[in-house]
C-alpha cells in the first residue's frame, strides 16, 4: 500500500561521519532523485548542513533506503542505528517542526525554508513532485510563515551569530590583531557574517565562486570581496577562517595551508559545511584548531528559556496544523470521484446537444427542441441516483434517503 513516509538522519542522531557521507550536494540531487523515482510515486530529497531526509510517496520504503545508502556508499545496518522513519501525520508533524526551525540545532533558525524551495524544486524540474507532496511541502511553508509570525522563534534564532562572536573572542587574546576570512556567501553566512560588522578586526574578506554573491555580502559587513581563484594566495595573512559552501571536495588542505603548518602559525577554522571543507586531519597539528557544527552544538546553548516557551507555541500552531493536514487529505480522495461525476454529466450533455443540434438541422421548431434538450438531460442525468435509491433497501435505503436529500440540498 502506498503512504506517505519519511527517512533521515540529523545532527541529534547521526555523527558527522554519516552525515557526510550521506549528504547529497546540490547539483547531485537530480541524479538522486532519478534514480529512486522508480521506487516511489513521489520523492523529494532535503540535504542540508545538519540533516539528510528523504520524503516519498511509495509502497516499499526499504528499497527507497537500500537505494540511497548504494549511492552513498553506506551500509544499511549502520544507517539504521542512527536513521528516523515516520509515516503519514507522523511525518507531517516531522515536516511542519523542520521548516519551522523547531528540529534545527539553532531555534528557529530561517535557512530550512529556503532549502525546502530549492528541494521542491529539484524535484519539480524532475517531475518527481507530485500533487501531493507539492501540496504538503506548500502547506508547511504557511506553517512556517505562521510560526515567525506569531512567536518569538526569530528573536531567539538571531542570537546564533553572537554565540559565534563569543566563541571566536573565547579563542583569541586580542581580537584586535586578528584577521578575518569568510569562504563562501551563502544564506547560513549572510545571517552570521553581519554580527562581526563591528568587531575591531585587522581585516575582513569575503571569498567566493561568485564574486558579485561575494561584493555583495561583503559590502554589508564592510569587508573586501575576493574570488576564490585567489584562496592560496591570500589564505596565509588570515587567522580565523569560517567556511560555509557547497563543495564537490575539501578546499581547506593540507597542502593548501603548507606554510601555516611550517610557519607554526596559529588558525582557527570554523566550518559549518557538511561534508566538511577542511581535512579535519589538520586538527592533529597543535597550531590548528577545527571546530565543527558538532562542535558548537555542544558549546552554544543560545537562549535556553526562551527557545522552550517559543518552542511550545510553536508546537501548539502545529497541532492545529495537522487537522488542516487531514481535511486537506480527506478532499484529496474525493477529487477522482468529483472527477468521475463530471466526466459522467458532461458525456450526457455533449449528447444531448447532439441530438438537439440535429433536429434543429431537420428543421424542427427551436422552442420544441429546447424543450425537449431539457427533458432528455434532465432525465439521464436522475436517472440513475433515481433507480439506485428505488432498488436499495433496509438501513443503506435509510441512508441513501438522507444523503440524496443532503447533496441536492432538500430538505425532506
Amino acid at each position: 500500500m502506498y503512504q506517505l513516509i519519511m527517512f533521515g538522519v540529523n545532527y541529534q542522531t547521526a555523527n558527522l561521519d554519516i552525515r557526510e557521507r550521506l549528504s547529497i550536494s546540490g547539483e547531485k540531487i537530480p541524479l538522486a532523485l532519478k534514480r529512486l523515482s522508480s521506487l516511489a510515486k513521489e520523492i523529494l530529497v532535503l540535504s542540508t548542513c545538519n540533516r539528510t531526509e528523504v520524503y516519498c510517496i511509495t509502497n516499499d520504503i526499504n528499497s527507497v533506503i537500500n537505494a540511497l545508502c548504494d549511492m552513498q556508499n553506506v551500509c544499511p545496518r549502520t544507517l539504521a542505528k542512527c536513521s528516523y522513519i515516520h509515516a503519514e501525520l507522523d511525518c507531517v508533524k516531522h515536516l511542519f517542526q523542520v521548516v519551522s526551525g523547531l528540529d534545527s540545532m539553532v531555534l528557529g533558525e530561517t535557512e530550512i525554508v529556503a532549502q525546502i524551495k530549492q528541494a521542491m524544486q529539484f524535484a519539480s524540474n524532475q517531475a518527481v513532485l507530485g500533487t501531493h507532496l507539492s501540496g504538503l511541502m506548500q502547506m508547511a511553508l504557511s506553517v512556517a510563515k505562521d510560526i515567525r509570525n506569531t512567536t518569538e522563534i526569530n528573536n531567539v534564532a538571531i542570537s546564533m551569530g553572537n554565540a559565534l562572536v563569543n566563541l571566536v573572542e573565547s579563542h583569541s587574546n586580542n581580537l584586535s590583531e586578528e584577521s578575518l576570512l569568510f569562504i563562501g556567501a551563502g544564506q547560513m553566512m549572510q545571517k552570521i557574517a553581519p554580527h562581526f560588522s563591528n568587531v575591531n578586526l585587522v581585516r575582513k574578506s569575503v571569498i567566493n565562486r561568485s564574486f558579485e554573491n561575494a561584493y555583495k555580502l561583503a559590502s554589508k559587513i564592510n569587508a573586501t570581496p575576493l574570488d576564490l581563484s585567489d584562496l592560496a594566495n591570500i589564505i596565509y595573512d588570515y587567522s580565523i577562517i569560517f567556511a560555509c559552501a557547497d563543495s564537490d571536495g575539501l578546499i581547506l588542505t593540507k597542502q593548501l595551508l603548507s606554510d601555516f603548518l611550517h610557519h607554526k602559525k596559529n588558525l582557527l577554522i570554523i566550518d559549518l559545511s557538511v561534508p566538511l571543507l577542511s581535512d579535519i586531519r589538520l586538527s592533529e597539528y597543535p597550531n590548528i584548531k577545527i571546530i565543527t557544527v558538532d562542535d558548537i552544538a555542544k558549546i552554544v546553548d543560545v537562549g535556553l528559556e526562551k527557545r522552550k516557551l517559543a518552542a511550545a507555541e510553536a508546537h501548539e500552531i502545529i497541532e492545529n496544523k495537522l487537522n488542516d493536514y487531514q481535511q486537506w487529505l480527506k478532499k484529496r480522495t474525493m477529487a477522482p470521484l468529483i472527477k468521475a461525476i463530471r466526466a459522467d454529466a458532461e458525456a450526457m450533455r455533449q449528447e444531448a446537444l447532439s441530438n438537439a443540434q440535429k433536429l434543429l438541422q431537420n428543421g424542427e421548431a427551436a422552442d420544441d427542441v429546447l424543450r425537449q434538450f431539457s427533458v432528455q438531460l434532465m432525465n439521464k442525468m436522475l436517472h440513475n441516483p433515481t433507480v439506485n435509491l428505488c432498488s436499495s433497501q433496509g438501513v443503506l435505503q435509510d441512508d441513501l434517503f438522507d444523503l440524496v436529500g443532503y447533496l441536492y440540498g432538500i430538505d425532506h
